[in-house]
Formats: C-alpha cells, structure tokens, sequence
C-alpha cells in the first residue's frame, strides 16, 4: 500500500516536484478559488504523483512548476511528477503552507502516465476542451491535425466550431472524449485536413472572432453539398471587404442567409 509523503520529505529524499507538459495549466483563476480553503484547512486531497523516471518512460516530457521550464530526460530520476493537483500545489506555496503540511501519494495504477492524466481529469476534475487538446498532443505532437485544433483553440474556436472545420462535417461531433480517447492511443478518424485548411484559407480575410461562430463554417458546408467546396472557397475568398463588413454586422442566422447569398453571387459570375 503506497503511503502518503510530504513535500519535505521528498525534499529530504532529494526529489523535487515538477509538472508534466500538456497536463492542466495553472491558472490565476484555479489557483485563487483554492487559497482561501488552503489557508483555512491545507491540501485536505492529497496531490498524486508518479515517478519522473515513469512519466518520461511513458512519453511524457517534464517541466518545472512555472509550466514552462523544460526539464532535460536525463535528470528525470531526481522529480516526483504531480499528475492532479498543479493548482491546489500552486494556491498552497502562494499561502504559505509548510512544506511538511503538503501531502501527495504516489499514485498505485501501473498504467501508462498519458492514461492516468486522461482519466484522472475526467474523474476527478473535467478539463475544459483546450485542455484535452493540449492533452491529445502528448501522444501525438507531430499530427497536423492536432497541431490545427489546438491553433483553433488558441484562437478561442470552441469545440464545436472546431469539430466542424476540422471534420468539415456538421454532423460530426469531435468531443473532449475523442481526444482524451487520442491521449490514450486511439487513431484520429473524421476529419478532412485538406478542406480544413481551404476554409480557413478562404476564410482569411474575416475576423477570427467572427470565424470562431459557427454561421461562416455551417453555410460554407451547407453550400459544399451542391457545388463542391473548392469552388466554394474559392468564391468565399473573393469576397470584398466590404462585403465582408456587411456580413459581420449582420445578427442571428441573418448572417447564414447573407453569407450563402454572398458565395451564391461570386459563384455565379
């Protein structure tokens, strides 16, 4: 049975915390809706960990508690990574808590580090969207795919948004579980990365706030149907700022009826 341990004893031992890159970002917002209880009662869920050696054995790369030093591989021996629990560790150094007041268990599954984060953050906490996002890339950090939806992300796309462009279907629903699914391994299907990338081309000359709504990409999809979404885009990237600025004004699904009028026209010519 694995027992739990303090900070300084991990101190004593030589091990330092760390974070895992990708796991859930600390945020000001996360770390101060948990000072007050931390002032008042300390970490009363003990942060989980796993071996740094684990972590980096299982495809996970380390970085210091800001979130952003890298930690080289080889020096993973002397880290203790924390897989829950980043922004309760963060609130608790904010407020002072004594490093021997500051529990964590090692966590008891063998199972792979990339599956733990998934599920711990399922379970314990849900993740926002970004998040498993961010997440899938730890498995796969070279997927074009991947690299696209968390630029969208970035963006601030929502995830339905998302699913729709890269998927380029309004009836495929890209979920935080498929991703949390990739972060376990499971094979990216339902997309099409060569319209993705034509619409947002097309789409350019648009606001990235108006092209994070669904009117731009559902009329683009909608149009695709019939007359095949080369032509499509093509017809949207031709649209003159102006008419573009009278689309953006427009309010409700008055901006599908205005933007299919707009292609129809281009298309016509």
């Amino acid at each position: 049975m694995k027992e739990f341990i303090s900070i300084a004893e991990l101190s004593a031992l030589q091990l330092t915390p760390c974070f895992i890159y990708g796991n859930r970002p600390v945020t000001d917002k996360n770390v101060n809706s948990k000072m007050e209880s931390v002032k008042k009662y300390g970490i009363i869920i003990p942060l989980m960990y796993v071996k740094g050696t684990k972590a980096v054995t299982d495809g996970c790369s380390l970085v210091e508690i800001d979130g952003v030093t890298p930690i080289e591989a080889t020096k993973a021996e002397n880290y203790s990574a924390i897989i829950d629990g980043q922004n309760r560790y963060t609130a608790a150094l904010k407020a002072g808590v004594a490093p021997d007041k500051i529990f964590l268990f090692e966590c008891y599954s063998d199972h792979n580090t990339k599956d733990l984060l998934a599920e711990a953050n399922i379970e314990v906490e849900g993740w926002k969207g970004s998040n498993f996002i961010n997440g899938a890339m730890l498995s796969k950090p070279d997927d074009k795919l991947l690299q696209l939806a968390k630029k969208l992300s970035d963006d601030k796309f929502s995830m339905s948004t998302i699913s729709k462009i890269i998927s380029f279907d309004k009836s495929v629903k890209i979920t935080a579980k498929v991703y949390a699914d990739i972060m376990k391994g499971a094979p990216i299907k339902e997309y099409n990365l060569e319209k993705s990338n034509c619409f947002l081309e097309a789409a350019s000359k648009f606001t990235k706030s108006f092209v994070a709504k669904r009117y731009l990409i559902d009329s683009i999809i909608d149009l695709s149907i019939e007359d095949g979404y080369k032509p499509v885009c093509e017809a949207l990237g031709r649209l003159t700022g102006e008419t573009i600025k009278a689309i953006e004004k427009c309010k409700g699904e008055a901006i599908i009826t205005e933007i299919k009028a707009a292609v129809m026209y281009e298309l016509k010519k």
